[in-house]
């Protein structure tokens, strides 16, 4: 022990020294300021508690993590934004785990292996959201359970340690991808030539932090008062995952499966990079892999083909062969556009998407959902009301009166009473909540003891606040990032709309484990109709509330999780703690260098759902405007849609046959969103993931299914089934550590 504890400080004693040499280099190359000194002061201090103290109070615990937070925030608040305070944070929070007394499941093993699966699984969520948008959280349990295995003997509970932390920091991370790439598009592809760019400028390492952070850090807690909503749902994807993490345990052959689906996806997306690297060929696609050795491939588009990509390939079988073909009919009907109406052009994936037909079948799709959202929302009230007025009418027709029975609601009614009273006055009573934050600053855990773990509704208020106020003080008040202004009352009106989508969101998930909340896209709506604010600002905007809304998300159902496998929440919260701090830091990093080495929006990270993001703002500007959106690309196609009348009548044509063919997908249970995907993803992508769907098709089709699930127990599937997952798992990580690897490298190298 004595001999871990000395290593411990020497690879800190480094860490923190690699920190400062980075500080010199800033300072070398004529750059300095108030920050970069703070960061000096607060290395050497880590040096000194490294090599000459011993473990750290909970006093000196809680100052060096005042003293992370103030520097961080201070450091955006007063200026000039900068990276330097957000590794010394980093290196603040690696401190503190690095030199705590270890207590299970939160081990210093579990932490570890928890950041490194983390890395991992962060760069995997980052890279699926911004090619296909959509993220998958598999693979984390089984890395884990590796690593930990080689490292002593496997618990389930450092295990789940370990997934709360990967999937936390993805799920984090993957909040802001859903709109912040559109302001890339939007400049590259949609902006009038006279309007200002502002994406160079705003998307800096900084304010990627900062959003990623800021929102991390308040959105966490914004669910936990409401747990017990939730507790008595299905949870589908959960219980699969708790049962891996459970059965890892005990199941040796699972461990081999995945190393060798690991090592052959490793090792075939290694031996590509090397060859590119030396040779300057792009092999990102098949055939255009192919051009210099048969030129006439060079004349097809390298989205259309296959994507040169084991991990694409893998994904079509979690994606499960159904929803995979509603992919490939968007990809069809993108490709005959592209064929028929475009008359097949060398063009890249952006230009190909601007054309009307894909934004008005989009359109369409966006009509289907909706409609379907409010019919389904009636057709379940009314199925909730009538068997109760129709109890009541029996009971009439047989009495002649009403019953003199009290009505089966009313106790329910009675009991509800006394709960909204209380939520009342823990929400509104100043008292109650000055009490409540005494009893938590003497002793935490007693106070979650005496409540048995219900977190107070006003933490989700003040966090709500906090919120708001750090949203107008840095885009209305002082502006750092770029002079971006948001307005003040949009702000306040953001936070509340989001705990109320996240709400929804949540039982979606828990209910089908599908992520499906579209409540806060209402907001685009009055910010451009009635505020009027710019695109920069508007996808700014919408950024905040969707990574505040992840963050909620992440705690709730690592929280779930918990349950399942036997760890209590406190320590998930500890867990999604350092989730947060890994996808502000590393995070930012992988999500920086993905946009300067590759941009967004191009065929190598199409961002599919940014892609929506841009049509819906665009075309409500347009509204706005009385413009009818991208009508006017019509006339290439031909001169008699230049008649306003015609090109209305050529859009909604196209419009009514998305909508109709997203009303039959419906029908037979299938998504019209999976359909939107596959209209704007490119094609190769598509094509690539029907191998795994293959896969999965013939695998399903050899085993036997169950006459009867119940949805409460976790549905069994065939060894072989299970065996193949295994492999892919492996495959999907095997590609996710090449590239993590050589784009952190590769980010690393923009600051030196």
């Amino acid at each position: 022990m004595i001999a871990d504890h000395k290593t411990t400080r020497i690879l800190l004693t480094a860490l923190f020294s690699a920190g400062l040499f980075y500080c010199g280099l800033v300072i070398s190359s004529s750059r300095f300021d108030i920050w970069i000194g703070a960061s000096i002061v607060v290395g050497l201090l880590l040096v000194c508690l490294s090599l000459f103290m011993g473990p750290p109070t909970n006093k000196g615990l809680i100052s060096l993590a005042v003293v992370g937070l103030a520097l961080f925030l201070a450091a955006f608040i007063l200026g000039p934004p900068s990276e330097v305070p957000l590794i010394t944070t980093a290196e603040i929070a690696v401190y503190i785990m690095a030199m705590t007394e270890s207590k299970f499941p939160l081990t210093k093993r579990a932490l570890v292996t928890g950041i490194v699966v983390g890395v991992i699984m962060t760069f995997l969520g980052v890279y699926l959201m911004l090619k296909l948008g959509v993220v998958y959280f598999i693979g984390a349990e089984m890395m884990g359970a590796i690593i930990l295995s080689t490292r002593g003997k496997y618990t389930k509970e450092e295990n789940t340690i370990v997934v709360a932390i990967a999937n936390g920091s993805s799920m984090i991370c993957a909040g802001i991808l859903i709109t912040l790439p559109a302001l890339v598009i939007y400049e590259t592809q949609y902006k009038p030539p006279l309007e200002p760019s502002i994406a160079p400028a705003l998307l800096t390492l900084p304010f990627i932090a900062f959003l990623i952070g800021t929102s991390a850090l308040f959105g966490i807690m914004l669910l936990v008062p409401f747990r017990s909503h939730f507790e008595k749902q299905p949870w589908p994807q959960l219980r699969p995952q708790a049962e891996i993490i459970i059965s890892m345990g005990a199941d040796k052959t699972a461990k081999k499966d995945v190393l060798v689906g690991l090592g052959g996806s490793a090792s075939y997306v290694g031996a590509t990079k090397i060859v590119e690297q030396a040779t300057g060929a792009a092999l990102g696609s098949v055939p255009t892999a192919f051009r210099t050795l048969v030129p006439a491939t060079g004349l097809i588009p390298d989205w259309i083909g296959l994507s040169n990509s084991p991990l694409i390939a893998a994904i079509g079988f979690f994606v499960g062969w159904k929803r995979a073909l509603v992919l490939l009919l968007g990809s069809t009907i993108s490709l005959t556009v592209w064929l028929i109406l475009e008359f097949a052009p060398l063009e890249g994936i952006g230009a190909h998407l601007q054309r009307p037909e894909i934004l008005y079948l989009v359109f369409g799709v966006f009509a289907a959902v909706i409609v379907s959202g409010i019919t389904s929302a009636r057709q379940k009230k009314t199925a909730i009301q009538e068997p109760r007025s129709t109890v009541r009418d029996e009971e009439t027709r047989e009495t002649g009166a009403e019953s003199e029975e009290p009505s089966k609601e009313m106790p329910s009614k009675r009991v509800e009473v006394p709960k909204l009273m209380r939520l009342k006055e823990e929400l509104m009573s100043v008292d109650t909540i000055l009490h409540d934050i005494r009893e938590i600053a003497a002793d935490p855990q007693g106070f979650l003891k005496s409540r048995r773990g219900q977190v107070p509704p006003w933490i989700a208020l003040v966090s709500m606040l906090m919120y708001m106020a750090i949203g107008i003080v840095f885009f209305w008040v002082i502006t750092p990032f770029a002079g971006l202004q948001i307005q003040w009352a949009l702000t306040m009106l953001g936070p509340p709309v989001a705990l109320l989508s996240v709400y929804f969101t949540a039982r979606a998930i828990s209910e089908t484990g599908m992520l499906a909340g579209y409540i806060s896209d209402v907001m685009a709506i009055p910010a451009i109709l009635l505020f009027r604010v710019s695109f920069a600002a508007i996808t700014t905007f919408m950024t905040m509330i969707g990574a505040f809304q992840d963050a909620a998300i992440a705690f709730l159902v690592h929280l779930r999780l918990g349950t399942f496998t036997g760890v209590r929440g406190r320590d998930i919260f500890k867990a999604i703690s350092v989730a947060a701090i890994l996808g502000t830091s590393v995070g930012s990093f992988i999500i920086f260098g993905v946009y300067k080495i590759y941009g967004f929006g191009g065929t190598e990270f199409p961002c599919p759902i940014a892609q929506l993001f841009v049509i819906l703002v665009t075309s409500l500007m347009g509204l706005g405007n009385l413009q009818l959106p991208y009508v006017d690309r019509l006339v290439q196609l031909h001169p008699a849609l230049a008649n306003p009348e015609l090109a209305l009548i050529y859009v909604l044509a196209f419009t009514m046959f998305g909508y109709l063919l997203s009303r039959q997908l419906l029908r037979v249970g299938l998504s019209p969103i999976t359909l939107a995907v596959g209209l704007l993803i490119p094609p190769a992508t598509t094509a690539t993931m029907m191998i795994g769907a293959l896969i999965d098709y013939k695998a399903k089709k050899r085993q036997q299914q169950p006459e009867k699930v119940d949805m409460m127990q976790i549905t069994t599937q065939s060894p072989e089934y299970n065996k193949t997952s295994r492999l892919l798992s492996g495959v999907v990580s095997g590609e996710a550590i090449v590239i993590a690897l050589w784009a952190l490298s590769s980010a690393m190298l923009l600051f030196i």
